[in-house]
């Protein structure tokens, strides 16, 4: 077993090496670790491409602290044991040395992987919102920039009372994929504290073993006329789908994010009526006014998550201005308790969490338009 993972760990390390030795000579080396194939392809693509954005812009414009940065992409695969194995490989790398992990994407071996860079003394920073485990690991260096995402499951309820309340609510979720699981439990809390449990029912995919037809039928002979469809973008996209197809009044809710661009090609005009969920609206936003406007006449349109990888990095470029130093200890106590310029305003954090969770805004989609209900 030993040999095993040491067999990986070498591999990965030449490979991460072979692809990046270009970047080699840079001052600064920032390394993001998010999926670049699979299921959660896109999320990685939409947030490396945020990063690679932030990274321009800081080298052309004399660098950071007057060092360049470079940027090292690794793909974990959104798996455990590479998570991990990408952890402990970056943690002693000394040529380049990492200054700064973005991310993981996903939440595996969370507690594990944050407790490697902790005491490598590796700066991390994860880009979007955490569940409810990952919550739980508070780290000297580790920072969620966004919040929990058990503010996606508050306005999901917000929105639902105020629209649809009473009507039967059904929870699809993936019993293999921790993050819609997570996300189900959060829903399933936020319905409990308000008393409305008694509409809400609980479905996974295996229950008919991913025969979705069978599944929608399920749903729909119990009366529902809601459901908030969770898991992989395979998922939502055939669970929707089926649902559709047996009742086009059937009302949709799930995440933009985890939805991607399949979603429309594989419904046609099935999407129309679906509202998606996606961290709070920018356009309409003032605190984000400058920051998109700056990227727009750059010419960098922003995309899915692609906002919040570029952000991540100017985050840490905030930190490390403050703090006027990239050494660790010097970036965690800059960051803890001190107010912290970002592209989403001013934050305050503590224990590396911000002091508000970023809200979640509500779109709903018709005839290739996004109209912004909540």
């Amino acid at each position: 077993m030993f040999l095993n993972m040491r067999i990986l760990l070498n591999i990965i390390c030449f490979m991460v090496l072979l692809l990046n030795c270009h970047e080699t000579k840079a001052d600064i080396t920032v390394a993001m670790v998010a999926p670049k194939a699979g299921d959660y392809a896109q999320q990685g693509i939409e947030l490396l491409k945020g990063a690679q954005k932030a990274v321009s812009e800081i080298n052309d414009g004399g660098g950071l602290l007057g060092k360049k940065v470079s940027l090292m992409t690794i793909d974990d695969q959104c798996s455990d044991s590479i998570a991990v194995s990408t952890a402990q490989m970056l943690s002693i790398m000394k040529n380049p040395k990492i200054n700064l992990v973005i991310g993981p994407y996903c939440a595996n071996s969370f507690e594990k992987v944050a407790d490697i860079y902790a005491k490598s003394q590796i700066f991390q920073i994860i880009p979007t919102t955490v569940n409810y485990s990952q919550a739980k690991t508070i780290k000297k260096g580790l920072v969620k920039m966004l919040g929990f995402t058990n503010q996606q499951a508050s306005d999901f309820f917000s929105y639902y009372n105020s629209t649809f309340a009473g009507e039967k609510v059904a929870i699809i979720s993936n019993s293999k994929d921790l993050e819609g699981t997570e996300e189900a439990k959060a829903i399933f809390e936020e319905f409990r504290k308000h008393g409305k449990l008694i509409v809400l029912k609980s479905y996974t995919y295996d229950m008919t073993d991913k025969d979705y037809d069978k599944l929608a039928e399920m749903i729909n002979i119990d009366g529902n006329k809601v459901a908030f469809i969770l898991g992989t973008s395979k998922n939502i996209k055939k669970m929707a789908k089926s649902l559709k197809e047996k009742n086009d009044k059937f009302v949709i809710f799930t995440n933009k994010y985890a939805a991607t661009n399949e979603y429309f090609n594989y419904l046609g005009d099935f999407a129309n009526g679906t509202y998606f969920m996606e961290l709070r609206g920018k356009d309409e936003d003032p605190e984000f006014a400058e920051t998109l406007v700056k990227l727009r006449l750059s010419g960098f349109e922003t995309e899915g998550l692609s906002l919040y990888g570029y952000s991540a990095i100017k985050l840490w470029e905030s930190v490390v201005k403050q703090a006027n130093s990239l050494e660790y200890n010097a970036l965690s106590t800059k960051i803890n308790d001190n107010s912290i310029k970002t592209d989403f305003g001013q934050k305050l954090f503590h224990n590396g969490t911000p002091e508000f969770n970023e809200n979640y805004a509500i779109y709903k989609f018709d005839n290739g338009i996004f109209d912004k209900v909540y």
